[in-house]
């Protein structure tokens, strides 16, 4: 199951392993301190709950997708005037979840979303990094992770 290393790293880095209010078991989201400045990190794991099965193993679904691109987004808009806050990616990922259900509600296109996210904050000033601590493939990596600088 993908995402167990990456849960662990978060909640080392952050002191946080649960969701933010709203968001789905299987991504993470926390600002903490890292070195003298403010962080955010963003992490999907594992959510044998979630609504979609092809993303129950810590794949990148549709949900997963359009929440890192709001959380991305929601920091870009946070920092517009003043310093612009590291974006961390810890990536555990196999791949995205391949699925009927998924194909047909657009996955390429909540990926799409979710990887623009972080290019824009990238383009926009904020340090974008992947810490890759486990796997970093397929549609998974470009969603999340392959943005960073």
């Amino acid at each position: 199951m993908s995402g167990l290393r990456g849960k662990t790293w978060f909640a080392a880095l952050t002191g946080i392993d649960l969701p933010m209010a709203g968001d789905p078991g299987s991504v993470l989201t926390a600002d903490a301190t890292l070195g003298n400045e403010t962080a955010r990190f963003l992490c999907v794991v594992a959510n044998p709950a979630a609504r979609f099965p092809c993303a129950r193993r810590g794949e990148v679904g549709l949900e997963e997708a359009y929440t890192l691109a709001i959380r991305v987004r929601e920091a870009m808009e946070q920092d517009a005037k003043g310093h612009k806050r590291p974006l961390i990616a810890i990536v555990d990922l196999k791949s995205q979840a391949y699925g009927r259900r998924e194909e047909t509600a657009a996955i390429f296109l909540a990926t799409a979303t979710a990887a623009d996210a972080y290019a824009s904050a990238r383009m926009r000033g904020h340090p974008v990094i992947a810490l890759v601590v486990g796997h970093a493939i397929s549609g998974g990596f470009l969603t999340h992770g392959y943005q960073a600088n």
